[in-house]
This record gives structure tokens, C-alpha cells and sequence, in this order.
């Protein structure tokens, strides 16, 4: 449970980085500059207490956004379900959006429900500029249920979105609108563990401050 004194906590670091995202990122729109953003990772882990398999028990629902909110492009990553073109048990699916659109879907060729008491999850999303196109990837997957997942199983979005820079990106959306979708009480933690960035004159930043996102409890 979240109490006062971690909201605050949690308000206060999301600030911070905020403010040292956008420090490296202020630059003018039409000009290149060294100081763009064009790499983004946040570093993920989701710890079971005890999952409900006839439940499809818990369902994680993660979100990441090159466009610092919801109303443009963005990408969902959910696990232990899937919900296009139909609702599924179990498996992990990535999803692009433009505000209230669903755009496309990719599959992870895993598709085992969590079944393990204590399992933890943990997997690196990733935000770049390709060829002056956005990619969401999720790589570095580690699980009992799933194995290692991402890295060539089917989690990767080459979009036809043209951008430039990730300097809009904001980590308080993704701290903001991922969650437990059901069954909270499932599950011990979800923890944003790690943040890295990189700018297009090479340099990489690096923060660690593990924020566990407050799990909705319910039945």
C-alpha cells in the first residue's frame, strides 16, 4: 500500500527526473542537437504473490509514450493477457495507439498464464528513433512462466510514425497509467527499478530510483 509520505516521495523523484530528462532534452524543434533524446529505457519488475490461473489472475497493463501523454501515439504492453481482437487468458501483447485508437498488435509467441507462487518478472521497454521512425521494443525478459521473453519472440512495433526525438517522453505518464488492471491483491510489487536514456551525441544517463506503483487492491 502507497502510503502519504511515498506519494510524496514518489511525486518528488518524478519531478526530479523530469527536470533531468528535460535538461538534456530542451532544444529548439527544428534544429538537430547532440542534447536530443533518441533512446529511452525503463527497467521493469512485477513480483507474484500468489497467481489465480481459472482467473486469468493478476493482469499487468503497462504504458510508454514518445509524445509525454495519451491523447497521441503511445504503446500498451500487457501480460498474463491479451485484450485484441478479443479478450485471451494468459501470453503478452504489445499494442500501439493514437489516442483512443488502436492502431496495430503484436504477440509474444509465449503464451503461458503466471502460475508460480513468488515469480518474479522483470523485462527492459525500450523507446527509439530508427530511421527517423519511432520503435517500441521489449527485450531482456526473465520468468518461470514465460522464460526469457522479448529479443526476437514478436515484442517489437517498427511504427510508420515519423519523429525525430524522444524529448517529449515522460516518465510520470508511465509511472501514471500502468498498473494491476485485475486482481491487485495478487500481486506483491510492480516496480519501475531503472531508468536510461541516451542523447544522439552518444551519451547515456542513467537513474536508479525503484518507484513501486500502487496496486489497486481487489477481489
Amino acid at each position: 500500500m502507497v502510503t502519504g509520505r511515498h506519494r510524496l516521495s514518489l511525486r518528488i523523484w518524478v519531478m526530479g527526473l523530469i527536470s533531468m530528462v528535460a535538461s538534456a532534452a530542451a532544444v529548439a524543434e527544428e534544429v538537430p542537437n547532440p542534447n536530443d533524446v533518441i533512446y529511452i529505457e525503463e527497467h521493469w519488475e512485477l513480483t507474484v504473490g500468489g497467481p489465480e490461473i481459472d482467473r486469468c489472475a493478476p493482469q499487468v497493463s503497462l504504458v510508454m509514450s514518445p509524445t509525454g501523454g495519451m491523447e497521441a501515439l503511445h504503446f500498451v504492453f500487457l501480460l498474463n493477457h491479451s485484450t485484441s481482437p478479443t479478450f485471451v487468458a494468459g501470453g503478452l501483447q504489445m499494442q500501439c495507439w493514437n489516442g483512443d485508437e488502436l492502431i496495430y498488435t503484436a504477440n509474444s509467441n509465449k503464451t503461458d498464464l503466471l502460475s508460480y507462487d513468488n515469480e518474479t518478472v522483470s523485462w527492459v521497454q525500450k523507446l527509439s528513433i530508427r530511421d527517423n521512425r519511432v520503435c517500441f521494443d521489449v527485450d531482456d525478459g526473465v520468468s518461470s512462466t514465460w522464460g526469457n521473453f522479448g529479443n526476437g519472440d514478436g515484442l517489437i512495433m517498427w511504427t510508420g510514425y515519423n519523429m525525430e526525438r524522444l524529448n517529449d517522453y515522460r516518465p510520470a505518464v508511465s509511472i501514471g497509467e500502468s498498473g494491476i488492471t485485475f486482481a491487485g491483491n495478487r500481486v506483491s510489487s510492480l516496480v519501475l527499478k531503472k531508468l536510461v536514456w541516451k542523447t544522439a551525441d552518444g551519451t547515456s544517463n542513467e537513474l536508479v530510483a525503484p518507484i513501486d506503483i500502487d496496486t489497486d487492491i481487489d477481489p
